[in-house]
């Protein structure tokens, strides 16, 4: 035990003596380290360095910096990342596109509903119009539609009311439909010059009239034909209650519509039995048009007396305001009316 410990104090005895004779070796007095002026590199570990010509010092590896520090990576704990979930797109067939999204909006302004366009009349006197100065024969176009006896009545009334031609015109093999006529009216008058009216119109089975329109003329003897425009282009009177067919009880029938005045005259609404009995009566004046306005609406309330359910003929009207007296509009539809 003695011995390990004379050995050791001998080591380390020996280490201190080695240091310092490298001190003594390296002094600044020796001239053999650099000058102050230019600093010696930084010798790494283990490298021999040479201080002179002669004399070489290796440096211990206990006085030598490490050379570079160590880093050492921590890794991080894992980050869970989630998947990303994919919504499978919609499919359309070929061409679609979307429609835009409408959105309504309430607002005070009223919303002003546009009227139907009344439509043509059912028949028309195309040729000649109002007023036109015409010579023997007067040649007539019209639009028509034969009655349920198969005809077409065609009158000339002179200025005192008589007739001064009456024609029926056959078409009973064009029943149900709608087409162009072109008849000739010859006519006879024992002055130069009048005004005459003329007048189309067609009758049900039972003698009614379906249908009337006319248009005011002059007559010559002599001269040359002049033709005026028409001027009736649209359905004077339309009823938009009762409808046709429908079946109305209590004694009273309640008419609305709208027309369009021909005259200065009321518009006269007519119940007709089949015997031509009027069975109900009632007369409105809704006075003329104004603005874009083409018609007016009306409503009248027609009394009305039947002993049972009677299929009657509803009428509407309108008398001449002119020296030559009549009918010179009409239309009617087919309604029942019960007590």
């Amino acid at each position: 035990m003695l011995k390990r410990h004379h050995g050791v104090w001998a080591l380390l005895l020996g280490w201190g003596l080695g240091g310092l004779l490298a001190c003594q070796a390296v002094s600044p007095s020796s001239g053999l380290l650099p000058t102050p002026s230019s600093p010696p590199a930084t010798p790494m570990a283990g490298e021999t360095t040479t201080a002179g010509p002669e004399t070489a010092v290796t440096l211990p590896f206990a006085a030598l910096p490490s050379a570079t520090p160590s880093l050492t990576a921590t890794p991080l704990p894992p980050t869970d990342t989630p998947e990303p979930t994919f919504t499978p797109s919609p499919t359309y067939p070929p061409g679609w596109r979307p429609s835009p999204t409408r959105w309504r909006y309430v607002t005070r302004t009223p919303t002003i509903t546009p009227t139907p366009t009344p439509p043509p009349p059912a028949m028309r006197i195309n040729r000649p119009g109002p007023y036109s100065k015409l010579v023997s024969p007067i040649q007539v176009e019209a639009l028509i539609s034969p009655g349920e006896d198969g005809y077409v009545y065609v009158d000339l009334i002179g200025e005192d009311g008589r007739y001064l031609v009456r024609q029926a015109l056959d078409f009973r093999a064009y029943r149900d439909r709608r087409f162009y006529i072109a008849p000739e009216i010859p006519f006879e008058i024992a002055t130069p010059a009048e005004v005459a009216r003329l007048v189309i119109y067609t009758l049900d089975r039972f003698g009614r009239t379906i249908y009337l329109c006319s248009s005011e003329v002059v007559l010559q003897q002599l001269g040359r034909n002049v033709l005026e425009p028409v001027r009736v282009d649209v359905e004077p009177f339309l009823v938009r209650s009762p409808r046709e067919g429908e079946t109305v009880r209590g004694g009273v029938l309640v008419v609305r519509g709208v027309v369009r005045p021909l005259t200065g005259k009321p518009v006269l609404i007519e119940l007709i039995a089949p015997d031509g009995q009027v069975v109900g009566s009632a007369e409105v004046t809704p006075g003329m048009p104004y603005g874009d306005l083409s018609h007016v609406p009306f409503e009248a309330y027609v009394p009305y007396t039947v002993s049972g359910p009677t299929e009657v003929r509803l009428t509407l009207r309108q008398e001449s305001d002119t020296r030559i007296p009549g009918t010179v509009a009409l239309n009617s539809w087919l309604i029942t009316v019960a007590p």
